[in-house]
């Protein structure tokens, strides 16, 4: 896959207009730019689509040639008042760029790879049912458009307001659950799901982002972790919610513990969205720092070579992002990272996790280089 790079900007808390000319100065200075997701702490859904509409104008107002996708995430930034990824590349040199509305299709001759912005339905106000498959709808037109297989996503983040909240029997993440299985039912998954990451925001509805692979790419291969059960194979003890009628039971999360892309020399892993889950049960509660180390030690283990092989082997974390409960964790959690992980980009936001008792969740990207893979 064509690689990537990753950079965090952040501004002071301000009005949102002033945050945002301090973000953009920032980014502004960033060449090759193809995404930027934005956090920030809008107070309800009206004001979240204004300041959507404000980052996407000011977006293309700033890059005017090659106009990066956006998404606007409703959660606040730990450090400051609003915050940008922004995922870039060294050269645009033998990189086709074509695109559509809310996607970019990258072909550098070897493989082809489709990045979204975020993608949501006109009513973020909607029933999650209503949104999910809206969504999805839009998905699929989006792939179709461009020519890439369902079963080619590789990447997907799920974003979900109020991601634990049961309303009568029915509970917000799982209900995206269930309708994400129907929608992946349509391919076969030869090859595996995607990595994901479902996580919740305090307003703005259903909101997804994908990257899908099409090419010769000679790796693109599922990396499970053996100190956790799949998601996939997830029993019904840990899903709440009434039973999908279609299927006659909850469903599953549907998605891999990481995905590894690339070649025998150069691979990214995408890494899902990882909590303190030992098999399939959740660890420490209470416990943030003792949830932050087991989070690590999970996502150190699933890149380690005892867990994927290879020889001259160099591993490093790109990008890290940390999603923490309550802003009270926060100063345990950032100094611990530092401390263990100096050298990587890390953001840290405040977000509610899948599971009621789990108080933080971590995901990110790493690069492999290897002269001669096992694989």
């Amino acid at each position: 896959m064509i690689g990537k790079n990753y950079s965090i900007y952040t501004t002071p808390e301000n009005t949102f207009e002033l945050m945002c000319q301090s973000l953009f100065l920032q980014v502004g200075q960033q060449k090759n730019v193809l995404k930027i997701v934005f956090f920030g702490s809008p107070l309800n859904n009206e004001e979240y689509i204004q300041h959507q509409k404000a980052l996407v104008r000011l977006t293309k107002a700033n890059f005017p040639e090659l106009i990066p996708l956006v998404s606007y995430v409703a959660q606040k930034p730990l450090i400051d008042g609003l915050s940008a990824e922004v995922v870039w590349v060294d050269t645009l040199d033998n990189i086709t760029i074509a695109g559509g509305d809310n996607y970019l299709v990258l072909d550098n001759g070897f493989c082809r790879e489709l990045l979204t912005g975020g993608i949501f339905h006109a009513d973020i106000s909607a029933p999650v049912s209503v949104q999910t498959n809206a969504v999805f709808e839009q998905i699929e037109q989006i792939l179709n458009e461009a020519e890439f297989p369902l079963d080619s996503i590789v990447r997907q983040w799920n974003y979900i307001e109020d991601i634990t909240r049961i309303e009568g029997d029915r509970q917000h993440y799982q209900d995206f659950n269930d309708l994400r299985s129907h929608f992946y039912a349509k391919a076969k998954w030869c090859s595996g799901y995607p990595a994901a990451t479902g996580i919740g925001t305090q307003c703005g509805g259903v909101m997804v982002e994908i990257i899908a692979i099409s090419g010769n790419e000679l790796i693109n291969r599922v990396l499970d972790n053996p100190l956790q059960i799949a998601a996939h194979h997830y029993s019904e003890d840990v899903l709440l919610g009434e039973a999908d009628p279609a299927f006659r039971r909850r469903t599953t999360p549907k998605f891999e513990r990481a995905r590894v892309i690339g070649s025998s020399g150069n691979q990214t892993v995408f890494i899902s969205g990882t909590a303190a889950i030992r098999g399939e049960a959740s660890l420490n509660e209470d416990d943030v720092l003792e949830q932050t180390k087991v989070t690590m030690a999970n996502i150190d283990y699933l890149i380690s070579d005892g867990n994927y092989p290879s020889e001259s082997t160099e591993r490093t974390y790109k990008m890290l992002r940390i999603y923490i409960k309550t802003p009270s964790m926060m100063e345990l959690v950032h100094e611990y990272m530092k401390k263990h992980y100096p050298e990587t980009t890390q953001i840290f936001i405040c977000a509610d996790v899948c599971r009621e008792e789990l108080l933080i969740e971590i995901e990110g990207v790493a690069e492999i280089n290897n002269s001669n893979s096992l694989f």
